[in-house]
């Protein structure tokens, strides 16, 4: 469909140059780029919407109003792995495809969390603190290579966390409610019941969807059944954990430390669990690489391509009539 308008809204794709602009502008698709440095608005969505064939949209709003006046719309294109921005039903109501980019991210978030067990399990932000402030800190860490780590949720996102843990060494468990056994054999993988894997495990770690059976997961009563002295990592939605019984466990040195990567200065936590000397966190770094930035925007504007060509991508369309 040469000589479509494509309305792009996220400042991260805008922003860099690359394959994914020249696979629209191959396409002969005119950009129709975000101009405020930031999410637009819902009125500013409606406004810029009219006589757009194709959005690709990051957290602005695409909602019900906003639809009304994509008269000429053919595709949303989400960069991003979620459409909780967008009003799909009213989508698919109008035979709009919606699609995503899964997957894109997991690698990245796989890497943070590893990261994130090698500085907390070896001081290493403790050190570098302490060095620049004038005193000398030499912390006697501990070593990954044959620890135990218990993977809450062997998706995609664990399962590249279990590949990492399992080339360094350690032993991988997980707890999952759909288990794949082909992966968990091909790699050595043991899937064990919930108890068993925060008895047993030295690290933790979530990687749950967050749904309202996934809510508040960590609970007082499974804290209690961490091992003692285990460290916790949570890459995912900070409310799947109970962050009261989190805090208790830490204080106590139950738990010996824990690593959250926050979605937002929006966070749900708390000036307690944030203050705690063996608490870790970072701002949502999970997704936030230049390669997975990159992959981001190559399937978005891939979906796009293959929407108005008449090929929809259907692993990544959330909604398609």
């Amino acid at each position: 469909m040469a000589g479509a308008r494509v309305l792009i809204t996220p400042r991260a794709f805008l922003d860099i140059d690359g394959e994914h602009k020249n696979i629209l502008k191959q396409a002969g698709y005119e950009i129709v780029a975000n101009p405020r440095p930031r999410l637009l608005t819902e009125d500013e969505m409606a406004a810029y919407i009219g006589g757009i064939e194709a959005l690709i949209v990051g957290e602005d709003p695409v909602t019900h109003r906003v639809l009304d006046r994509a008269t000429a719309l053919k595709v949303i294109s989400k960069f991003g792995t979620n459409v909780d921005n967008i009003d799909v039903d009213v989508a698919a109501a109008r035979n709009i495809p919606v699609a995503f980019t899964p997957g894109v991210s997991y690698p990245a978030i796989a890497e943070l969390t590893i990261g994130l067990i090698f500085a907390l399990l070896r001081g290493i932000p403790t050190m570098d603190r302490d060095i620049r402030g004038g005193k000398w800190t030499s912390i006697a860490g501990v070593e990954l290579m044959g620890k135990t780590l218990g993977i809450v949720g062997l998706g995609g996102i664990g399962k590249e966390v279990a590949k990492r843990a399992l080339a360094l060494g350690m032993n991988v468990m997980a707890f999952d409610m759909h288990p794949d056994e082909e992966f968990a054999e091909q790699e050595g993988v043991e899937y064990v019941p919930a108890d068993e894997l925060l008895k047993n495990s030295h690290v933790v770690t979530l990687h749950l969807d967050f749904n309202p059976d996934t809510k508040g997961w960590l609970s007082k009563m499974r804290v209690a059944r961490m091992r003692s002295g285990s460290y916790l990592i949570n890459t995912a939605r900070p409310e799947l954990i109970d962050e009261g019984a989190v805090l208790d466990a830490l204080r106590g040195q139950r738990i010996r430390g824990a690593a959250f990567d926050l979605p937002s200065d929006e966070a749900p936590f708390t000036v307690p669990l944030l203050s705690q000397e063996n608490v870790l966190v970072s701002g949502n770094a999970g997704s936030s690489t230049e390669e997975s930035v990159m992959r981001q925007a190559v399937m978005a504007a891939e979906n796009v391509v293959a929407v108005l060509n008449g090929k929809p991508r259907l692993a990544s369309l959330a909604s398609v009539e």
